[in-house]
């Protein structure tokens, strides 16, 4: 589908690609890796385009369809978060606004014959409209919305009101519902919160086309992808399997190097001593020359530069009481919306706590107000001895001062600390040499959240509130940063969609539901266990429920046969009749139920067959063939869907009339 050929790429006198060769294929899922600025995000721009090279090729196939999300916040105005979404099937949007045009004229006029012909113009619209598949295209998009974080009182508000995060989801939301051929995301995650988080993955698995994913979520990366293409010293090395082979395949392969890479070079320095021994002597001089021209040919190994990675360790904090913060009698509401009433909560000396929950349950916000950022409508907050807070979150970053350098930024809270120890610091997350004096408004996202944690440690404290800390950070700083909260003396309450850190870090989630604060004691992987042990006791739960009313049923039903004694002849006939007529009714549901399940069947297998041709690389050939194609799938696939809820909606009824028809002969 697309082919990159031998591209090379350089800004100024620094390359960024050389000699660098990748395909993707249709059915290709390739996580995208490499550290902060290797080339991530301009390798994407030059597949779409937007980004020149210098050398090579980059060949796309005709008709390739892409979708592209960018990490730069996109604005969007003047639109609803469910008109702007619609947008991104043009057509569609097209016809909606045809259409609107019309009822609205059809509304104004009175001549019946200028209705007749408005009216037949707007059934041609809309027989266009249903066949497009744009019923189905809106609900498509509402599940899509309501999957990244958006409620149904959302839908029709304006995205000017909208933060960036919001504004970045209703991106992602454009480019699935457009199902384009080759989805490029890089990174996707940043700004969802757990639970969407988990609804993209899922989606993702589904989703037909190919994908290339930028992702630091190595979590994310295992669940989707089958390749893995890491950007490093100018090129592109292509690895087979998910992430956690990739590391395992990268160790091998580097050990494999610096074995060959020794020995030639042993066989280098037998050379050279060979030539500097015996270039004097005339008798040795055509092995002397041979031994030279080898050495000119040799294609010598390289070894990878060593990368530079955050050398970070907290230091160790005074220590604290027993007790470090509690919250008692907390209630605290944003307007009209209670997020929480009456809540009590404690947290011990050495607790390291992950807060989990729905979007908008309330955990960003009991963060900030344990951080002392964010008062409460009703109760206290009470700190323990000798406790010290460090606070890290994402609006942080508004409170770093662009025109300040680096340097001026961490020198703004020093005290004692020298010029050396303070370059030192930022050494360690970094900064040397000219980076130091980098203004703070060209930083990106991830060099930001470097310094923002340089801040934290230059004053330790022994509680750390981090709200989403591993936002912009590389894989490579993400493992480092995990060290230093596992060797970390103190207390640690976190936000994090990083499902690994919260595994490696916890040992207590507290998963916060409708302004509950619900505790398992365990990482990440425990709080899922018990959760479903909790989901199947529930269910065990209502089993025995339903057990216990079958028998209240049966017994009901016993003492219904013997009253039926008593009933007259003519009752029974009367209910004879009514019965038989109902019996009628059930063989009709059954016919129709039949007919829905064949028709369904029959819809099913021709989707599958559909399936099969759009992951044929030769039907890409035909751009005829392919929009026929992709155009029979969407309907079929529509198709499908109203089947399958017909189905669903005839078998419920089924079930209901047949339980009344076994009530009903009960009672006979």
């Amino acid at each position: 589908m697309i082919t990159l050929n031998h591209v090379q790429k350089q800004f100024g006198g620094r390359v960024i690609f050389k000699d660098c060769s990748l395909q993707i294929g249709v059915r290709d899922r390739i996580g995208l890796i490499g550290p902060n600025g290797s080339g991530k995000t301009t390798l994407f721009r030059m597949i779409l385009g937007e980004e020149s090279f210098d050398h090579g090729e980059i060949l796309i196939a005709k008709g390739v369809k892409m979708g592209y999300l960018p990490q730069e916040v996109i604005s969007f105005r003047g639109d609803t978060v469910l008109g702007e979404v619609l947008k991104s099937v043009s057509s569609i949007t097209t016809l909606q606004d045809k259409m609107k045009i019309l009822e609205e004229e059809l509304a104004s006029i009175d001549d019946p014959k200028a209705q007749e012909k408005l009216a037949k113009e707007h059934g041609k619209l809309h027989e266009h409209y249903t066949l497009l598949g744009g019923y189905g295209l809106e609900a498509e998009a509402k599940q899509i919305l309501n999957g990244l974080g958006f409620r149904e009182m959302d839908f029709n508000r304006l995205t000017d009101e909208l933060s960036g995060g919001w504004l970045m989801r209703i991106a992602l939301s454009k480019i699935l519902l457009q199902s384009p051929d080759l989805l490029l995301l890089d990174e996707p995650t940043n700004h969802l919160d757990l639970e969407s988080l988990i609804w993209l993955e899922n989606f993702l698995v589904n989703y037909p086309g190919a994908m290339v994913i930028v992702s630091h979520d190595r979590v994310f990366l295992n669940h989707l992808i089958d390749r893995i293409a890491e950007i490093e010293g100018e090129k592109i090395d292509l690895y087979h399997g998910d992430y956690d082979h990739y590391l395992e395949e990268r160790e091998n392969r580097r050990e494999i190097l610096e074995a060959t890479f020794k020995t030639q070079q042993k066989k280098i320095e037998q050379t050279e001593r060979f030539i500097e021994r015996f270039r004097a002597k005339n008798t040795k001089s055509s092995q002397v020359q041979s031994r030279i021209k080898m050495l000119e040919k040799i294609e010598r190994i390289e070894l990878p530069k060593e990368r530079r990675e955050i050398r970070f360790e907290f230091p160790a904090p005074k220590r604290s009481g027993h007790r470090v913060i509690e919250v008692k009698n907390l209630h605290k509401r944003y307007e009209e919306t209670v997020v929480y009433r009456g809540v009590d909560f404690i947290l011990f000396r050495g607790d390291k706590v992950a807060l989990v929950g729905p979007n908008g349950a309330g955990k960003s916000t009991l963060l900030k107000i344990l951080a002392g950022v964010l008062d409460c409508e009703k109760g206290e907050v009470v700190l323990g001895k000798d406790v010290t807070r460090a606070y890290f979150a994402q609006h942080q970053f508004d409170l770093l001062r662009p025109e300040n350098t680096v340097f001026e930024e961490l020198l703004s809270i020093a005290t004692d600390e020298s010029q050396t120890q303070l370059r030192t610091l930022l050494g360690t997350f970094l900064f040397s040499g000219e980076e130091i004096e980098k203004k703070v408004s060209v930083l990106s996202g991830g060099e930001k959240s470097r310094l923002v944690l340089a801040k934290m440690l230059l004053k330790p404290a022994n509680l750390l509130l981090l709200d989403e800390p591993t936002s912009h950070l590389d894989i490579a700083s993400r493992n480092v940063l995990e060290m230093a909260l596992k060797q970390f003396q103190g207390t640690i309450c976190l936000i994090t969609h990083d499902r690994h850190l919260i595994n490696q870090i916890a040992d207590k989630v507290i998963e916060i539901d409708q302004g509950m604060l619900n505790v398992y004691p365990g990482n990440y992987d425990d709080y899922l266990y018990k959760k479903q042990q909790a989901a199947g006791a529930e269910k065990e739960v209502k089993v025995k429920v339903k057990v216990k009313v079958k028998v209240e049923v049966e017994k009901e039903e016993k003492s219904i046969q013997k009253k039926s004694k008593f009933i007259a002849k003519e009752e029974r006939r009367k209910r004879a009749q009514e019965m038989d007529q109902f019996r009628k009714q059930i063989s009709g549901l059954e016919k129709r139920f039949q007919e829905a399940e064949k028709s369904l069947q029959e819809a099913t297998q021709k989707l599958d067959y559909l399936n099969q041709r759009l992951s044929d690389p030769n039907l890409y050939l035909n751009q005829k063939e392919t929009y026929e194609t992709v155009q029979a799938h969407k309907q079929v696939k529509e198709q499908v869907r109203q089947l399958t809820q017909l189905w669903e909606f005839l078998a419920l009824e089924l079930e209901e009339m047949k339980m009344m028809n076994i009530v009903s002969n009960a009672n006979e």
